[in-house]
């Protein structure tokens, strides 16, 4: 409620009290009032009362005092603040005697230490005790104090099509001894109708309907009646919820009405355990339901689908609507059976399930709807069972744990977005209550598939608040929001399924009650292994019928095994045996039992008995360990151990799945890395078991003194420890192969001489890996010598801080470029010094060089000048194209370039003759150019003006006498010479010339700048002749030779030629000599010389055959491609000529036919008259 800002000094309000039982909204606008029912006031903590939360307020302190004031000057609750509940929320419990029916004002005050009191909001409350209809004491289904009263017509003739749409009126009572509706009855009551599972609720009850001055009448309506569909008795029945959301203690007795609005529906299927449509659970027991589906209906046929669907509620009012699995239809008739799960069921005890079924056509006519059986559901719905403390022990849990694990078991009706609330209503020993707010626990769908059970853990700090005291766990399941929001509000807000409640559980001792167990076959604490079974006893007789003896028997090795007893006449107050079978007892052969028993009295209290603790067998005898590289037992050699540490373990009474746990103790004052345990070792063989410990340890403890120890865990048994095993850890000795070194060193850094005038830029040190590397190991690099100068020379390269192993140092060797500055120093150094690497390392992480491990140092003579031979790298003429080692040159111009050591001279022979002196740059490059060379062969050396005077390896060239390059010859493809001005059809030229001995020319078609490059061409070494193919297009070309070792331009003479088409030559034209008149294709002359024209390439030949005889050849003209030739002494035949082409391909024409005749003389014989025609 909102309260007016305070003014001038009045304190301000602190937040009204949280009541978390209250309804869930107001149950009045003006003033706001909330409302707080049975439920709430005693049903959730019927021995504490109401619960709320106050608190925490600003500068909570120890000492502060908490009022809580309900109705006019009456004080619930009286707290003082503690240490414990600084700045948490207080939980609160109004006593269930201070608890009244009427409206009360509610609020608290907070006094602090020597400070006025602050109220609290106030929050207006109705208390509401009374029951809707009050205690129910019928036993079976139907509360006995509800009347309910249908109309006579509808009970006996039903509702079908025609008189549905009038619905049904349902009279609420009166009571016959009252005559009000039912037992406490009050205005803002609401009657909620239940129609065949549809709910209809009423309006809010008037005073006079209350008072039963005024009918109480409920509509149901059409759609109602229809949504709940069709059955020979739909069942109809009541509850009530008051304006503070009591519920009634059960439904009205149902009523059943027929409904057959479509009479075409096929029957209602069966459920084949209910009888007369009553379903008892306690008869069902753990089996499914099954529903039977009478296929007698014609209209369903082999292969259609049935799917069967149940619908009702739960106890809580949850909707339940579920299809099961659909099943074909193989028989027509026959009885189609459908199981429905066990778990569906029990859900909707004490309530009403709803069968049907639909039929989908195969055939694709439409589907068929059922109609509807209703059933009721008698005997108890399964409660869903308590969590468990995994970590209770004889009903106790340590205080000091750091967490506790909740076993919540699995139940069916688990579904994945349901919540469960954990309450942890722990009492404290002064009797005061410990109820924190625990996350809430999320149900996932991987939970529901796998159905095992849902482990929440709650933090070990929620047990100190309680120590001492006692601890009982139960749990709340909600349903997710959507399904509360299917539901109507007086439902939803019953939609809570809590669970049963634990036993109480200590909170620090177990409380050991009882007298231990007695085990047969025990003597002076030892089981012998063999024995053939036994009993345990428990001799405490203080017992009534119906109390539960469970015993325990916890092998260290076969673990718990348990069995239990319920107590009946004939065995109250008697001692009473458990039988121990021959295995619980041999599987613990070498271990411990604990064997004890608890006592669940009838009135639910738990006592626990004392533990019998005895051993099985020979008890294990444990020697000390051993470590396998230290084979005397007495020193550890660090390098033995360099690549694995072993502990071995071997002790009387070993025994399969013991478990071993072997730790290694360094020396007083080692850092925490130079002790170690062992991961547990779960023995599979007996015998000597090898254990691997860290071979770290070793770097902290060298020449220090450590020990190996080992416990063993039999079973559940508590750890047994073993003797100590003194070792002393050799101080570590590194040879020479550990020595630091510069790889630019001769010999790959071996040594014994570095040449630092070898060195460019680059020096690289390597450091090798260590016996016991490992990371964080600090570590000092450094050089001394001399300098040019003769000052000492004194660097660190590397040292802590900064300077630290890493993971690839373990791996490998750790190289290192050191920095420009220091080479610089290093080519400094003077030439003949000694020059020493060292290198240190801190094996224990130390980072003081006093304490770290020296290695060998690496020696090294300086030479500071590089005794380096030459070398002779290129050879060039004067223009600088590269001659080529043993190559020729047409250039007296030679130009030589090699190396050398930087800054030294070479001098240069021809033979044996000097050409000269050059010295090499700081690069190491030298350059010299000889004139005047002599037309020969020439062999160069290179001799150093240094060092020992190395000689380079020879360089030969030969110098030739210098012409001009020729272009002598063009062939075609075909071989044959193209002439100059001449003409060819082949764009494949092969050009040939002379050029000075081993020379090149390049080759050119065209003009000027314009000219194109055809390729290169070198003459031969001794001959000069040189030739190059060449690819051209058609036209006009003009090729040269150009010299490419001249010092300037020079060419060859021109070879202007044309390239033409190869065009398949024609036959266009034949005529008679001497006539010299067309002789048409195909025809007849009496002339025995003829002349045949046609065209062809311009330029090129063709060969004119008259069938497969040659008949000569043809020149076609340059320009026009025409060619003429004069055939005679043509004989009187069928005459085809063809023309071929001696050129490109040798393509051939078409062929042109003609027929000479013989030229014969005329005659006249005969001569008639006409028209008579007589001769």
């Amino acid at each position: 409620m909102n309260i007016p800002a305070p003014t001038g000094n009045t304190p301000l309000l602190l937040k009204e009290l949280d009541i978390p039982g209250r309804s869930p909204q107001p149950i009045s606008g003006n003033p706001i009032v909330w409302g707080i029912n049975w439920a709430a006031a005693l049903g959730n903590f019927p021995l504490l009362g109401l619960l709320c939360r106050a608190g925490p307020w600003s500068t909570m302190n120890v000492g502060d005092r908490l009022v809580v004031n309900w109705g006019t000057g009456q004080q619930v609750v009286n707290k003082t603040i503690d240490k414990d509940e600084v700045d948490k929320t207080l939980t609160l419990f109004v006593p269930p005697g201070r608890l009244l029916d009427g409206p009360f004002k509610v609020s608290y005050v907070v006094t602090r230490l020597g400070q006025v009191a602050e109220p609290s909001e106030v929050m207006d409350v109705l208390v509401k005790l009374t029951i809707p209809g009050g205690q129910d004491t019928d036993p079976g289904p139907g509360h006995s104090n509800f009347f309910m009263f249908l109309p006579k017509g509808t009970v006996e003739n039903g509702i079908d099509k025609d008189n549905v749409a009038d619905g049904v009126d349902i009279t609420i009572g009166p009571d016959p001894a009252s005559g009000r509706p039912y037992l406490n009855a009050a205005a803002g009551d609401v009657v909620l109708v239940s129609w065949g599972g549809v709910f209809v609720p009423g309006p809010p009850l008037t005073q006079d309907q209350a008072d039963g001055k005024a009918p109480i009448i409920i509509h149901v309506d059409e759609a109602t009646i229809r949504e709940a569909g069709d059955s020979d008795g739909v069942a109809v029945a009541f509850e009530v919820h008051d304006k503070v959301f009591n519920r009634s203690e059960d439904w009205s007795h149902e009523q059943r009405v027929p409904v057959a609005i479509d009479t075409t529906r096929p029957a209602a299927p069966l459920l084949k355990q209910a009888v007369s449509n009553v379903l008892d659970l306690d008869k069902l027991g753990n089996a499914d339901g099954i529903a039977q589906v009478m296929i007698l209906d014609n209209r369903i046929a082999v292969g259609d689908i049935v799917t069967v669907r149940v619908k009702g509620a739960t106890t809580e009012g949850v909707p339940i609507d579920e299809k099961m699995p659909a099943e074909p239809v193989v028989s027509v008739p026959s009885i189609l059976e459908i199981d429905i799960p066990n778990a569906l069921l029990r859900r909707m005890a004490k309530s009403q399930l709803i069968l049907s079924y639909a039929v989908q056509k195969r055939d694709g006519s439409p589907d068929l709807q059922a109609r509807s059986q209703f059933i009721s559901v008698i005997g108890e719905a399964r409660r869903l069972l308590a969590p468990k403390a995994i970590e209770a022990n004889q009903g106790a849990l340590d205080p000091d744990l750091a967490q506790v694990r909740v076993e919540i078991p699995f139940d069916d009706s688990f579904a994945a977005g349901q919540v469960i609330v954990l309450f942890w209503l722990g009492t404290r020993p002064d009797l005061s209550i410990y109820l924190p707010d625990l996350p809430q626990h999320p149900i996932t769908q991987g939970e529901v598939d796998a159905k095992l059970p849902i482990v929440i853990i709650v933090p070990g700090s929620h047990l100190r608040p309680i120590n001492g005291g006692t601890l009982v766990l139960y749990y709340q399941l909600l349903s997710e929001d959507q399904k509360l929001r299917e539901m109507n509000p007086f439902h939803a807000l019953h939609a809570v399924r809590e669970s049963l409640r634990s036993a109480p559980l200590q909170i620090g001792e177990p409380l050991q009650e009882l007298p231990p167990p007695k085990v047969d076959g025990v003597v002076n604490g030892v089981l012998p292994a063999d024995t053939p079974g036994t009993h345990l006893n428990m001799l405490y007789t203080q017992t009534v019928a119906d109390d539960v003896v469970y015993r325990q028997w916890l092998g260290s090795k076969t673990g718990a095994d348990s069995d239990w007893v319920k107590l009946t006449s004939l065995t109250a107050g008697k001692a009473v045996a458990f039988t121990i079978k021959p295995e619980l007892i041999k599987g613990n052969e070498g271990g411990t039992v604990k064997a004890s028993y608890h006592l669940e009295r009838k009135d639910g209290r738990v006592s626990y008995s004392q533990i019998e603790e005895f051993n099985v067998g020979v008890k294990a005898d444990l020697q000390a360990p051993r470590i396998k590289e230290a084979p005397d037992d007495a020193m550890l050699d660090p390098v033995a151990a360099k690549d694995k540490l072993t502990a071995l373990v071997n002790y009387t009474g070993m025994a399969v799945n013991d478990v071993i746990i072997v730790t290694f103790t360094g020396a007083a004052g080692t850092p925490a890395g130079g002790s170690h345990t062992a991961a547990p070792k779960t023995v599979a063989a007996l015998g000597e078991q090898e254990i691997a410990l860290v071979n770290s340890v070793l770097a902290f403890n060298m020449g220090k003194g450590v020990t190996v120890s080992y416990t063993v865990k039999q079973g559940n048994a508590a750890p047994i420890p073993s003797p100590s095993r003194p070792l002393v850890v050799a101080p570590l000795t590194l040879g020479p192969t550990y020595a630091s070194k510069i790889l630019q060193a001769a010999n790959n850094g071996d040594g014994p001489e570095l040449d630092v005038s070898a060195i460019t830029t680059t020096v690289r040190t390597h450091s090798p890996n260590w016996p016991l590397i490992a990371l964080r190991q600090y570590v000092w690099l450094r050089f001394r010598g001399t300098q040019s100068s003769g000052a000492a020379y004194d660097k660190f390269i590397f040292q802590p801080p900064g300077s630290v192993t890493n993971a690839g140092w373990i791996t490998a060797p750790y190289e290192y470029n050191v920095p420009a500055a220091v080479v610089n120093e290093i080519k400094g150094l003077k030439h003949g010094s000694s020059f020493t690497v060292e290198f240190k390392a801190g094996l224990s992480g130390t980072q003081q060089e006093a304490d770290a491990v020296t290695f060998p140092v690496r020696t090294y003579t300086i030479k500071a000048v590089e005794d380096l031979k030459p070398a002779i790298t290129r050879a060039e003429d004067s223009i600088g194209t590269e001659i080529a080692p043993g190559g020729i040159t047409a250039d007296p111009v030679v130009k030589l370039t090699g190396t050398a050591a930087k800054d030294q001279k070479v001098e240069v022979f021809d033979g044996t003759t000097s050409k000269g002196q050059a010295t090499a740059n700081a690069s190491g490059i030298w350059e010299l150019r000889m004139t005047a060379l002599s037309v020969a062969a020439h062999t160069f050396r290179a001799r150093a003006l240094y060092g020992s005077n190395l000689e380079s390896d020879a360089r030969t060239l030969t110098v030739t006498a210098l012409i001009r390059p020729t272009l002598v010859t063009v062939l075609d493809a075909a071989g044959t010479p193209v002439l100059e001005g001449g003409i060819t059809t082949s764009t494949t030229l092969k050009l040939s010339g002379k050029a000075s001995n081993g020379q090149r020319v390049e080759i050119f078609d065209g003009n000027g700048s314009g000219a194109v490059s055809k390729g290169i061409a070198t003459a031969h070494a001794t001959t000069g002749d040189w030739e190059l193919t060449i690819t051209v297009a058609t036209g006009a070309r003009r090729l040269y030779a150009k010299s490419l070792y001249h010092s300037s331009d020079t060419y060859s003479d021109v070879r202007n030629l044309s390239v033409v088409a190869a065009t398949a030559p024609t036959i266009t034209s034949v005529k008679g000599l001497p006539s010299n008149v067309e002789i048409p294709n195909g025809g007849i002359t009496v002339e025995i010389s003829a002349e045949l024209g046609g065209t062809a390439a311009k330029g090129q030949k063709v060969e004119v055959f008259d069938g497969a005889t040659s008949k000569g050849q043809a020149t076609a003209d340059a320009t026009t491609g025409e060619w003429r030739l004069t055939v005679n002494a043509l004989s009187a035949a069928a005459h085809s000529f063809t023309a071929k082409a001696l050129y490109g391909s040798g393509a051939q024409s078409e062929a042109r036919t003609f027929t000479v005749v013989a030229a014969t003389a005329p005659t006249l014989t005969s001569v008639k008259g006409l028209p008579s025609n007589v001769e």
